[in-house]
């Protein structure tokens, strides 16, 4: 450690040098800086944080005064705290009281409560973000004008060093992380960890790592496992159980049907795979499984190589089709037996096409480490109703398998090794939670959803897939408000043919038993984009060529789309379904796509001669704000509005939904979104068109009585909201909810709206 007893000086640059060779190594460097300026400058507790640009987080990777350090540490956004702020504005922050400061968040880690004198600044290299230092001084002892003013220069000194020191850092971490990845964590109590839920509900079970960043191929392991199948037999054996897969998931999800799983036939199939695995049993005197392992190796290496999304997934395929090969030819069974015992997945990331294996076991759970869920993901694993959390810690990948965890996403965390205690009270809750869906139900026995005043509302189901569809019924929903055409396109690895669509939509509406079912054209692009369509990659995809902008320029795609939901329509029988267009943005737009839909109608009825043919209504989704000023011309062309709230708030706020470094962005209650809500409803009516919601703010107890004051009179929501949203709504009156709409549309500023929502919510809630 640096020697500090030197004379205190007002200038790093001297003392530099001087800590750079007296630092063994990299973070010890970054402790000596911190030292000089906790000396130099008397305070009693600091740290230094490291901007990752990539991730947009910054990591405490020296602390001085804080006893946890480095046992834990503080990972934040971008933005997040006072030391986040400072990073954001690039600006530094001085405050005397930091717990009265926007923003402040206290870890219980890290506790300053006798410490609230703080100063947090930012280290810029030109405009590039490099981390940020803060220091602390004992509440009441400020810090004076001439202190910062050269704590702010020194730290300039420092930064092009500390700038090195982090590249250095990225580098010694990553081959930690790859030592650390090969050993099992130690757990001797419970474990909690913090996260970021994706779905509903909790789950119990054993762990099991289903991590991509560390190969679980290695021939060390296998090449001894006695060998009681030739590598033919075990072909016939892997073959006839991808068969049996495939129709046990064409029942439950049709949307997946046989082609998850096409590739893994044509790749065991494939002369350099299975014949590379032959010739090193001939050749070289391989034991089959060390053959076997030695070609998956080598094809799910290609794989990953290559750029394309697309063909990385590829190595999934071929490491899945290796496990399923030595299964076959040993009489040893892998870890994967594992999966037939209630389990929680573990995982750095996971493909759609990964959720659909996953759903074919056990699976309670879903814990993913990093990076968070797609938006496809994410809907998926709420459609398999398999609780899902995002935690940012790598070490969980580390966890032994078989290790019992609970996933609680009520409450956002994960436990590891839970006490005895813990897994009595989480008994106690599931039993809590049923006996409250019953009294629900026995309160509402008609099931109907009607306000405290007995006006009727309508609650439609949005489905994923066509599983979702039982849970509607069972929450007695009055039909399919939106379904998401994109599901089968983004299951498979190719194109669906017409055909196979077919099948899927005329299944669903059969699934639907007579209720309304409204068809959502194909909405690729965004943050569900499909790998085999989209070739270049957009700087701004959601921006960019996405949903009725992709559909218009690739006709081909889109005629085939609606000749298959027509088709379904038309087999079935159906005079209640409905066709709607998504990202709508202009006239011009939705008549486009009313006529490529008029000429497939026509090739329909050229099939069909004489028969009448069923015309399903047509509508618009209103998510675009540049409609709203063409939404009477628009109501001209529609038979029904359907408003997305996701993306009108997108791009009404120009908030990324998908970036949580500008999150606290995202209102639903900014004043902009609720007149245009207000706008929207006023132009249906007096339009006559039919108007419903679809987005998430319809399943959102703080709006549902405004959209109810607004007008609407219909929602499509998850069916696992739907109970839910019926018992709220029978809490207020019309006119209770026309003065709570009307009462937000007067306001202008977002925190006057927040505490008039959280009035009218406490009111309602506490009845």
């Amino acid at each position: 450690m640096f020697d500090f007893t030197l004379t205190k000086q007002k200038n790093a640059q001297p003392l530099l040098k001087e800590i750079i060779s007296q630092s063994n190594g990299t973070q010890a460097f970054l402790q000596n800086v911190l030292e000089y300026f906790v000396n130099t400058y008397s305070v009693v507790k600091g740290s230094i944080f490291i901007y990752d640009n990539v991730t947009r987080e910054f990591t405490q990777k020296a602390a001085y005064g804080f006893p946890m350090f480095p046992k834990a540490r503080i990972i934040l956004k971008i933005g997040e705290g006072i030391i986040g702020r400072s990073l954001a504005e690039r600006r530094t922050i001085y405050t005397e009281s930091a717990a009265s400061m926007r923003g402040y968040i206290r870890h219980h880690n890290f506790p300053d409560d006798d410490t609230q004198t703080y100063l947090a600044v930012p280290l810029l290299q030109g405009k590039e973000r490099v981390g940020a230092i803060l220091l602390l001084r004992p509440t009441g002892e400020p810090f004076l004008a001439e202190e910062i003013s050269s704590i702010r220069e020194n730290a300039n000194d420092v930064v092009s060093a500390i700038q090195n020191a982090s590249a250095l850092i990225s580098i010694e971490s990553a081959k930690r992380d790859i030592e650390k990845g090969m050993r099992p964590l130690e757990i001797t109590g419970e474990l909690s960890y913090r996260g970021s839920s994706v779905s509903h509900g909790w789950g119990i079970g054993v762990a099991h790592i289903f991590a991509r960043k560390y190969s679980r191929l290695t021939s060390a392991q296998l090449s001894t496992a006695k060998t009681v199948r030739s590598i033919d037999e075990a072909i016939e054996l892997v073959e006839k159980k991808l068969k049996e897969s495939t129709e046990a998931l064409n029942e439950r999800l049709p949307e997946a049907a046989s082609l998850i799983f096409e590739s893994s036939a044509m790749i065991m199939r494939d002369d350099n795979f299975l014949g590379k695995i032959k010739a090193l049993i001939s050749d070289k005197d391989y034991s089959t499984p060390k053959a076997i392992v030695e070609v998956g190796n080598e094809f799910i290496k290609l794989f990953e190589a290559s750029e394309d999304e697309y063909m990385q997934e590829k190595a999934r395929d071929v490491e899945d089709l290796t496990l399923q090969l030595l299964e076959a030819v040993s009489e040893e069974t892998p870890e994967y037996s594992i999966l037939t015992r209630p389990h929680i997945i573990i995982a750095d990331k996971l493909l759609p096409s990964d959720i659909l294996r996953i759903a074919q076991g056990n699976v309670k759970g879903i814990a993913l480490i990093a990076g968070g869920a797609t938006a496809h993901v994410s809907l998926l694993v709420r459609s398999l109703d398999i609780p899902t959390i995002i935690v940012k810690e790598l070490d969980l990948l580390r966890i032994p398998n078989g290790q019992e965890i609970i996933i609680d996403c009520a409450n956002d965390y994960l436990y590891v090794n839970p006490s005895e205690e813990r897994r009595y009270n989480f008994e106690l809750r599931s039993q809590a939670q049923k006996l409250d869906e019953s009294n629900i139900t026995a309160n509402n026995p008609a099931n109907e959803t009607v306000t405290l005043d007995g006006e009727r509302i309508t609650l439609m189901a949005n489905i994923n897939l066509i599983a979702d569809v039982q849970n509607a019924r069972k929450a007695n929903f009055d039909g399919i408000g939106l379904y998401r055409t994109e599901f089968p396109f983004i299951m498979r690895q190719s194109l669906p043919t017409e055909a196979e669509q077919v099948k899927i939509y005329t299944r669903l509406i059969q699934e639907a038993n007579g209720k309304p079912v409204t068809f959502r054209t194909l909405d690729a692009g965004g943050d569900k984009v499909l790998p085999y369509l989209y070739k270049t990659k957009e700087e701004n995809p959601a921006m960019g060529l996405r949903s009725m902008r992709f559909t218009l320029r690739y006709t081909n795609i889109m005629d085939q789309q609606l000749r298959a939901i027509l088709r379904a329509i038309q087999y079935t029988g159906c005079k209640n379904a409905s066709i709607m267009f998504p990202m709508i943005s202009s006239v011009e737009e939705m008549i486009a796509a009313k006529e490529r839909l008029w000429g497939c109608v026509d090739s329909i009825q050229a099939e069909l001669g004489d028969k009448e043919l069923i015309i399903p209504n047509i509508g618009t989704m209103v998510e675009i704000p540049a409609i709203l000023a063409v939404l009477d011309k628009i109501a001209e062309e529609s038979d029904f509005f359907s408003i997305g709230t996701n993306d009108l708030i997108q791009y009404t706020l120009g908030v990324d939904r998908t970036n949580d470094s500008v999150a606290s962005y995202y209102l639903p209650h900014h004043p902009a979104i609720l007149r245009s809500l207000k706008t929207i409803a006023d132009v249906a009516k007096s339009k006559g068109v039919h108007v419903s919601v679809c987005g998430e703010m319809g399943r959102d107890p703080r709006y549902i009585p405004f959209f109810i004051g607004i007008g609407l009179r219909c929602f499509s929501i998850e069916a696992i909201q739907i109970t839910r949203a019926r018992e709220l709504i029978s809490r207020f009156t019309i006119k209770q909810c026309e003065e709570y709409a009307n009462d937000l549309l007067s306001l202008s500023l977002t925190s006057e709206i927040e505490n008039r929502i959280d009035e009218f919510t406490d009111k309602i809630f506490s009845n």
